[in-house]
């Protein structure tokens, strides 16, 4: 279970002090005040000025849904941090609450781009988390870097954003990648698909697989890793097709997938109406082959807007609950909102949010080099990941500033779902697998 705060005020022994951090002395002398104040109203001293963190989302435009998502886990865990007593924060010697501003990013770079130096020179941001969109991520990590401010987990995964860190970690030694590269992670479905093979679980009539994403840098360097692991597993992926992120009429490209007599189709897109639609029409056409659709469960209401069209689905696009204590997240969310989760969206803002709150109780100031070395020594073990970041490529096949990989709770880890009646059942990897794979019966 992920670690608890360490804001409590028991006595302690003179030897027990010297090994406490400077945030612990200082929360130590504070707490006599602290506890003074009414039970709702534990915040900063009145007359100390709250620092801002600013949460960037699409909280207006095509992705919107999932914008309300990353606002309710940033939310939530604000609530926890406070609960824990890891707010009030310690920084410049002072005990400090903290505000979230909340930065749209319209699914748009130049919106995120606007939105955001507005925040930081007329809202007084001192530290950046998180965001969906690579294009967007691509824009703000240049536009942020006057600015000398920290940015932790942003989750753009493209290839293109872990290059430009890679080839001038020093311009952004203030942006940490929170979502790795998609041939880190998120495309490797060829080992899964293979294994489904070899076990006699999938049949297909030929090795031939269609591949639609949108047309952004998120989704030409998730075609491209994937293609990849399809490649290596022996299957023969066409050249990948480019749809927009409100596009919500595929029958063309479905056409196309029937005449190719493709058993594999997989798509992946960030708009909530596509992924839908496209979901809808494949099975309202019979297409004769599996469906991988990657980032369909981003969306909140996936089943409301898909009911058993969505059955069958294999992905591999987020987190899902194993642990008894990401049971019980879930269903403290769950009665919190009024909705069941996206965990990709709102469980790892949870966990950056709480990250990021850890962070400045460990570096005591908003210094951006002494932030930086914060995030280096400071790995977290979230809800749904354990949070690591390197500084330099000490770690065979990591980035510098990228989050880093590995098994269930040892670094960033989705396993493979299969969709049934709106839950994702584990079938891959087979130590967590909750089912076998299950091959849809129109094929």
């Amino acid at each position: 279970m992920h670690d608890k705060g360490s804001g409590q005020c028991s006595g302690l022994s003179q030897s027990s002090r010297r090994r406490l951090s400077r945030r612990r002395i200082l929360q130590q002398a504070g707490c006599a005040a602290i506890l003074a104040l009414p039970l709702g109203l534990l915040r900063a001293q009145p007359d100390n000025k709250a620092i801002r963190i600013g949460v960037m989302g699409p909280f207006t435009g095509p992705a919107s849904q999932t914008g309300q998502a990353i606002r309710q886990g940033a939310i939530m865990a604000l609530e926890d941090a406070r609960a824990e007593g890891e707010v009030p924060v310690a920084v410049d010697n002072k005990l400090q609450d903290i505000d979230l501003v909340w930065i749209d990013s319209a699914s748009d770079p130049d919106t995120a781009v606007n939105n955001m130096i507005r925040a930081v020179t007329q809202h007084d941001v001192g530290l950046l988390l998180g965001g969906w969109h690579s294009a967007v991520a691509l824009a703000v990590m240049d536009a942020e870097v006057p600015y000398q401010i920290l940015h932790l987990g942003h989750l753009g995964e493209s290839e293109t954003i872990t290059d430009k860190v890679r080839n001038s970690p020093g311009m952004y030694r203030g942006w940490f990648k929170g979502w790795p590269s998609p041939s880190k992670v998120t495309a490797l479905y060829g080992e899964p698909l293979q294994h489904f093979q070899n076990k006699g679980l999938w049949q297909p009539e030929n090795n031939k697989a269609a591949v639609m994403v949108e047309n952004s840098t998120f989704g030409r360097s998730w075609g491209d890793a994937l293609r990849d692991s399809l490649k290596q597993a022996g299957l023969e992926p066409l050249p990948y097709d480019l749809t927009e992120l409100t596009q919500t009429d595929f029958h063309s490209l479905l056409d196309k997938y029937e005449r190719e007599q493709v058993s594999l189709v997989a798509m992946t897109t960030t708009g909530s109406a596509a992924a839908t639609s496209f979901v809808r029409q494949f099975r309202q056409r019979k297409i004769k082959a599996l469906l991988l659709a990657h980032g369909l469960r981003w969306f909140e209401n996936w089943y409301e807007l898909t009911a058993d069209s969505s059955d069958f689905i294999i992905t591999m696009d987020s987190a899902m609950p194993i642990a008894l204590w990401q049971q019980w997240w879930v269903r403290r969310y769950s009665a919190r909102f009024k909705q069941p989760p996206s965990i990709a969206a709102a469980g790892l803002h949870y966990d950056y949010t709480r990250m990021a709150i850890r962070v400045l109780n460990s570096a005591s100031t908003l210094n951006l080099d002494e932030l930086t070395e914060a995030v280096y020594r400071t790995p977290y073990r979230g809800v749904w990941n354990r949070y690591r970041f390197v500084s330099d490529a000490t770690i065979r096949e990591q980035e510098i500033h990228e989050v880093v990989t590995g098994k269930f709770m040892e670094g960033f880890f989705f396993p493979m779902a299969q969709l049934f009646g709106g839950q994702g059942r584990i079938i891959w990897p087979p130590k967590y697998a909750e089912q076998h794979f299950r091959a849809p019966p129109w094929l």
